[in-house]
């Protein structure tokens, strides 16, 4: 069954460029969804990965860049000189652009020439890379052997291997501090704490992970890394966030929205500690953070966003902000299986119900 994928943010095209499917939706300005490309050829679309000023599309063993709010004449094919390559995932920061092969293999592209060939240096062949996180400050390599690595890129590239008392599982980056998972379910963090986005009670900085104290007697199952904020789901499905909560993207009540409606005290300006995000009692399965927005996927398929909306990330028009989780309207139709979010926009990937699906 093909892929349905959902976006909200940042205008794709100026204009509506994009082939619909005929189901209960709504079709707005900085809403999209699709199945296909319509350039090229109407090319159904695997996979969406979401950058700073632009888009890649990946469709069957071909990927195309588009930039924000210009036209389908503007789509582009990349990576033309790596089709040979099975490429798994892509990841794009402010500088440059990461690909993931699924024998381990990784290239990279400065995004000022992302249109041009060939790649700049492929990383050196330590070991099988399982994947690449990047944003502003940092890119992590984390490999298929849990090994970690902060990534330098340059003139030339190198690596330099991160000491973690165990094996890491997953990892998550911020624009100025990153999230590492071990398999024993602990978390640590490093880099800038300015907004407490560390979770270790203060906001100071960390050259090198600490373990996050105050989630130790848990069993964290999967991270996320915002602009400034972060969170961790337990095995149980409890979601926990710390960090920077300006815009609400905490879940919290924020000065922008309380401020002479609520004491000060009850105001979360940065919370530098992990708390719990209350979801109605729902499971939560997925959660992503944008630069200053949150999206949550439930164990009961239900989405909810917080936090800043300029682009209308939260899949509502009617506030530019919200620091209280609220479930996103779904079409009855659609079945959200994984969510995606980064920078300013949200991507959330489904499919199509069958009528046997809703009984």
């Amino acid at each position: 069954m093909d892929n349905l994928f959902i976006y909200f943010g940042v205008k794709i095209y100026k204009n509506q460029d994009v082939y619909f499917p005929t189901y209960d939706i709504k079709k707005d300005s900085n809403t999209r969804c699709f199945s296909h490309l319509q350039i090229p050829s109407k090319s159904l679309v695997y996979d969406i990965f979401l950058g700073w000023i632009n888009l890649i599309f990946k469709t069957d063993g071909t990927f195309y860049h588009i930039r924000y709010c210009q036209s389908e004449k503007h789509i582009k094919e990349i990576f033309t000189s790596l089709k040979h390559l099975d490429i798994k995932d892509v990841s794009m920061g402010l500088d440059y652009t990461f690909l993931t092969t699924k024998d381990g293999r990784c290239h990279l592209f400065s995004n000022k020439n992302i249109l041009s060939e060939p790649p700049l240096d492929l990383l050196p062949s330590i070991c099988r890379v399982k994947n690449i996180v990047t944003e502003d400050l940092y890119s992590v390599v984390l490999t298929e052997d849990g090994r970690v690595f902060n990534l330098k890129c340059g003139e030339k590239t190198y690596l330099k291997e991160l000491v973690v008392p165990n094996l890491v599982k997953e990892i998550a980056c911020g624009k100025e501090h990153v999230l590492l998972l071990s398999d024993f379910g602990t978390v640590f963090s490093y880099g800038s704490g300015s907004r407490g986005q560390l979770g270790h009670g203060s906001i100071e900085n960390q050259e090198t992970p600490v373990l996050i104290e105050a989630l130790d007697g848990l069993k964290i199952h999967s991270i996320s890394a915002g602009g400034w904020h972060s969170a961790a789901i337990s095995d149980s499905g409890d979601l926990y966030m710390w960090g920077w909560n300006e815009s609400g993207q905490l879940g919290l009540p924020c000065n922008e929205l309380q401020s002479g409606k609520i004491p000060m005290e009850e105001i979360e300006i940065i919370c530098c500690l992990p708390k719990i995000i209350e979801l109605n009692d729902e499971v939560v399965k997925a959660v992503c953070c944008g630069s200053r927005h949150t999206v949550v996927l439930t164990e009961n398929n239900h989405l909810w966003s917080w936090g800043w909306n300029g682009y209308f990330q939260l899949g509502r028009d009617d506030v530019p902000l919200s620091d209280k989780p609220e479930m996103v309207q779904m079409p009855n139709s659609f079945q959200p299986l994984q969510i995606k979010a980064k920078f300013w926009s949200t991507l959330v990937i489904g499919r199509l119900k069958y009528e046997k699906d809703s009984l």
